[in-house]
């Protein structure tokens, strides 16, 4: 027996708004450069060399993932390859929202979670849902609102006092789901739990520097403005998504391995903690998190879609040690629309296929990987977050 997912919904709990105009704006050659992830990631980087993204495009025509996303697209809008680029610019300047909503409705793509850190400024998550025909829910990141509340504020417990009350906003706003960290590429996911001098000491010398700094200068501020996040997350019954593993060439890369929150984790039992991009490319690490830690999940975007061929055995891994109902689907979209549907269609694949060998080896009935299947697209998400299928 084959699992059958093609007529289940999807959640898509990781991804990042984006603006028509901005759309209109980019030119359309230039389409399959901006979904790959050396594309997407030379754009977001604030640090990147000037030369490595002038470099990007030259390696579009051997990326895996631009070439079935420009066959697959090509094919949808019913032109050659050649002409895909053209066909899909055509289609957005003539109806946008009708484009992007038959693209989603495609894969059944009903809900989004709209990380609101990137682009800045930010993107309204509700105007992002209606140009492309979804839900789309807020994710509050919470670095924008340290730096500033940090550059307001003249001591510390002004700071402090200035970002609660930004989190307490946050929770009590139906639109907002959770708060989301990028820790990873500030100071590490290396978290601790510092002492108040150490933090009183962290927060005057990055005032001092005029808030220009990184790990050395804000870690014991920023692990105490995580661990004050943990705390209001489980006040207002939100869970706390944070960023772990690879990004883009901002991330402290040494400093972003997933075993480094476990002592947050552990501190914060009553906190739902999601480890967004599931620690890519150190899985094992944030799937034994999940499996070890009942607070702990797993979202699956960056690995998905862009490891490919490699999307199969990780998910293996992940499925074959983690409760399945702790993990989600995710697209970690941050460029062209496009790749929402892209990475769906890829991933309802895969997920289908290891569904299918854990039936066949009898590590699942056919009935549980049925559910199985309907949890990861989109059932665990919304679960976790508190709201209702749609």
């Amino acid at each position: 027996m084959s699992i059958d997912l093609r007529g289940m919904s999807v959640v898509d709990a990781h991804c990042h708004g984006i603006r028509l105009d901005d759309l209109l704006a980019y030119p359309p050659t230039g389409w399959a450069d901006r979904i790959t992830l050396i594309g997407m990631c030379m754009a977001s980087s604030a640090t990147a060399a000037a030369e490595s993204k002038r470099q990007v495009s030259a390696l579009t025509e051997s990326t895996m993932f631009a070439s079935v996303g420009r066959r697959w697209l090509a094919r949808w809008l019913g032109v050659d390859v050649s002409d895909v680029d053209e066909a899909r610019m055509t289609r957005l300047r003539d109806d946008a929202r009708a484009y992007l909503g038959g693209l989603l409705a495609d894969q059944k793509i009903t809900d989004l979670f709209v990380d609101d850190g990137y682009p800045q400024p930010p993107v309204d998550a509700a105007q992002f849902g209606a140009l492309v025909g979804a839900t789309a829910h807020r994710v509050a990141r919470i670095e924008p609102i340290i730096d500033r509340v940090c550059a307001q504020a003249d001591t510390l417990a002004d700071a402090v006092a200035a970002f609660e009350a930004e989190l307490d906003a946050c929770g009590r706003d139906p639109s907002c789901i959770a708060y989301k960290s990028i820790i990873a590429y500030r100071s590490g996911l290396d978290v601790e739990d510092p002492s108040d001098a150490e933090v009183a000491a962290s927060f005057s010398t990055w005032k001092a520097k005029g808030l220009i700094g990184g790990r050395r200068e804000t870690k014991a501020l920023r692990d105490r403005f995580l661990h004050i996040t943990c705390r209001k997350a489980a006040t207002y019954d939100k869970a706390v998504h944070i960023h772990s593993g690879a990004g883009d060439p901002d991330v402290l890369l040494a400093h972003a391995h997933a075993a480094g929150l476990a002592p947050l984790i552990a501190a914060h039992p009553d906190t739902a903690i999601v480890l967004i991009h599931a620690g890519f490319p150190w899985i094992e690490e944030a799937a034994y998190l999940a499996g070890m830690y009942p607070n702990a999940h797993i979202e699956l975007s960056l690995f998905n879609p862009w490891a490919t061929l490699d999307l199969d055995r990780g998910l293996r891994t992940i499925l074959g040690l983690v409760p399945t109902s702790k993990v989600m689907y995710g697209s970690d979209e941050a460029s062209e629309p496009e790749v929402l549907w892209i990475s769906a269609r890829l991933f309802r694949r895969t997920l289908a296929r290891v569904l299918d060998g854990a039936v066949d080896d009898d590590l699942l009935t056919p009935a549980e990987g049925v559910r199985t299947g309907e949890g990861i697209l989109g059932a665990n998400a919304l679960r976790l977050h508190g709201l209702a299928a749609t």
